[in-house]
């Protein structure tokens, strides 16, 4: 009876999980569809590192894109991403986000150059590194192995740092980096959240002395 109603939980843990995933991504492509169509010109109003005025941007940047290709590029690393926190970390998968929406943006604004930057690409940092990070902390085997997935896809985001690699593009690499710092942060900070490490023990039978 308790293993049907793990398993029953386990099931709509994991539907739950996707459709949070897919709801929030179709709210990006949802603004970006509205803003090319209309030619609303809402990345204006993106993040100004500096500029009081750009504070803002803390809060609009993640939903602007430059164009449906910077879109794409951010899709389904966040849906894999998204995903994970909701489903390893369900008890506080909102507050994770929450902190990882404003604490990147913060930073990004404390430490980004001049310009309007736009874009996802900093939750997708944080939201990796946090999930690396607590599994090497944690040591859990489901939480490890979905990890070591996500290094395998996109190990090659570490590249994003160095902007000089990609000279025909304007990558944030301040965006890149304090996504990353906040993962880092915030996975010392949910380090006792989440699955836990089972640990198993041997029985041992004791044998009685014969006289």
């Amino acid at each position: 009876m308790q293993a049907t109603q793990e398993t029953e939980f386990e099931k709509k843990l994991f539907s739950h999980s996707i459709l949070k995933s897919v709801i929030i991504v179709s709210v990006l492509w949802v603004i970006f569809l509205i803003n090319d169509s209309f030619g609303l010109h809402w990345r204006d109003y993106g993040l100004m590192p500096g500029n009081i005025r750009g504070l803002s941007g803390i809060f609009t940047m993640p939903f602007l894109h430059g164009d449906i290709s910077h879109l794409f590029s951010n899709t389904v690393p966040l849906l894999v991403l998204l995903f994970s926190i909701f489903y390893f970390f369900p008890k506080k998968a909102v507050l994770i986000l929450m902190m990882t929406y404003f604490m990147s943006g913060v930073l990004t604004w404390i430490i980004g150059t001049r310009g309007v930057h736009i874009g996802a690409s900093g939750i997708v940092y944080a939201l990796a590194f946090f999930l690396v990070t607590i599994s090497i902390l944690k040591r859990e085997t489901k939480l490890m192995a979905y990890s070591l997935i996500i290094i395998f896809l996109y190990g090659s985001i570490i590249w994003g740092f160095f902007p000089q690699l990609f000279p025909d593009k304007h990558i944030s690499w301040e965006g890149h980096l304090a996504g990353a710092i906040t993962g880092i942060v915030l996975a010392f900070f949910y380090r006792n959240e989440g699955p836990v490490k089972k640990v198993y023990f041997e029985d041992e039978e004791e044998e009685d002395e014969q006289v």
